[in-house]
């Protein structure tokens, strides 16, 4: 390459160009009255849904995957290029096709997909890099399954997606025999993985921290249906976010698969996938936190549509459990503030996704401590110290913790003096956006929301937010 094409051009002839970030600015709400608050399909059950299902050969419909998001949206997308089929149904039951029929993603308009599994043998090596855009589930649990196949294969994601650690996974693979290819630098993608594994490899064990993800943990045992040997993980470290690996093992039990979790291991065993019935996605119970923060925020009664039973909810039963010490009362389906003094502890250990709009209801309520967050560092962005950076923004005080975030109660949020960047990161993007929709402001990005909550903008403007897209400059050096 040229060095002439080293340094960017630029008409000033400085070492820096202009370029115009899309952010949106939002008024505070000109209307009063309850505000419907539906939740979104989980994508933490979706996304293992797809990894496992699509290793039966059976055709099986998945339901309640209206606005899944862009993470799901990632996964199905790439498993479409290992060769799974899929099929789109609208509410009326008929079949949908997309104008573009390179286009590998759901319809926009599909309410229920029927997938055709391939067996887990039967995926074929794609004949494009696999990106798994913002998604750190689905890049994990890609490389489960296409580290059994014979390499090489890409695997790679958005900005922030390279930025995050998965180097518990790629030990594990290369343990196993896998040959882990990542350039050097910064970023940790993309990635390069040719296997397949090593029967030999496999039968001495693999050792897996679990000390900063569940997620390797998780993705091991989805790809376990492939094994040619028994397998056992030694784990390593405390495990953090334990609700989702069990619901990884409890979901591999619905297609005839067991796990054994005792005393630092984890025994997996080959298996043939099996599962002929449909499976209704829950709703995503960590969205409502911010339905939660919305309540105080916006001084108003919250219809809270889709929470889950509570052992769908993976950890987040906590909020419905903690809302009156937080300063919400949860009855039934409504959500309604509530007068509470005394500052609250709320350990995340395995809820950490709640933390940024917690974080922001505590200042606003009774204060109080966030703990066992410290592996929400290795989120998008550093999640625990862009938490507090984000709030400083509005002009809420807050300390960061080795692990969580303190926070004074009875704070008044102000308008934010410039912009506010999120940082990637779809939790702080939405909690920043509710904050804005009480003091007014500007917020960077436009639909990072769409990771997981398509409809959530939506949803404000329908409740008398005014929320419009604008551009504003700066400087990239």
């Amino acid at each position: 390459m040229a060095k002439g094409w080293v340094k960017r051009w630029t008409s000033s002839g400085k070492d820096h160009r202009r370029n115009d970030l899309r952010i949106l600015r939002i008024t505070p709400r000109s209307s009063r009255g309850p505000i419907p608050w539906h939740l979104p399909p989980s994508k933490s059950h979706l996304i293992r849904a797809l990894a496992l299902f699509s290793q039966t050969q059976q055709r099986v419909t998945l339901e309640n995957v209206s606005s899944a998001g862009d993470d799901v949206r990632a996964m199905r997308r790439s498993l479409a290029q290992l060769g799974v089929q899929f099929d789109d149904y609208d509410d009326e039951g008929k079949i949908l096709h997309q104008t573009n029929p390179m286009d590998l993603g759901p319809h926009p308009d599909s309410v229920k997909w029927v997938l055709t599994g391939v067996g887990p043998h039967g995926f074929k090596r794609p004949v494009s890099v696999l990106n798994a855009a913002n998604s750190g589930t689905a890049l994990r649990f890609l490389a489960g399954i296409v580290a059994r196949m014979e390499g090489p294969i890409m695997l790679d994601g958005d900005n922030t997606l390279r930025q995050r650690d998965s180097d518990a996974l790629w030990d594990s693979l290369r343990q196993a025999g896998v040959e882990v290819s990542i350039g050097q630098g910064k970023e940790r993608l993309p990635v390069i993985l040719s296997g397949p594994w090593k029967k030999e490899q496999l039968q001495q064990g693999i050792e897996l921290d679990i000390g900063v993800s569940s997620q390797p943990l998780s993705s091991w045992m989805l790809a376990s249906a492939g094994l040619p040997v028994d397998l056992q993980l030694n784990l390593q470290g405390k495990g953090v976010s334990n609700r989702h690996s069990k619901l990884t093992a409890e979901m591999i039990q619905l297609t005839g698969g067991t796990v054994e979790l005792k005393e630092g291991k984890c025994n997996l065993s080959p298996w043939v996938p099996a599962f002929s019935e449909s499976y209704f996605v829950p709703c995503d119970a960590s969205m409502a936190s911010f339905a939660l923060l919305a309540t105080h925020v916006l001084e108003s009664e919250v219809h809270l549509d889709g929470w889950p039973e509570s052992e769908q909810a993976i950890g987040h039963e906590i909020l419905q459990k903690s809302a009156i010490e937080c300063g919400i009362k949860w009855d039934g389906a409504i959500l309604n503030i509530h007068e509470q003094k005394s500052p609250v502890t709320l350990d995340v250990t395995d809820s950490n996704d709640i933390l940024p709009p917690m974080a922001a209801l505590l200042s606003l309520g009774p204060g109080g401590r966030i703990i066992g967050a410290a592996h929400a560092a290795h989120k998008e962005s550093n999640r625990l110290a862009r938490t507090v950076e984000l709030l400083g923004f509005f002009g809420i005080k807050a300390t960061l913790l080795s692990d969580g975030v303190e926070v004074e109660g009875r704070q008044e949020p102000k308008k934010p003096d410039q912009p506010v960047p999120t940082f990637g990161d779809h939790r702080l993007f939405m909690t920043a956006v509710i904050l804005a929709a009480r003091t007014g402001g500007e917020v960077i990005g436009q639909t990072l929301h769409q990771v997981a909550d398509e409809g959530f903008l939506q949803r404000l403007i329908d409740a008398g937010i005014g929320i419009e897209v604008a551009t504003t400059p700066s400087l990239i050096d």
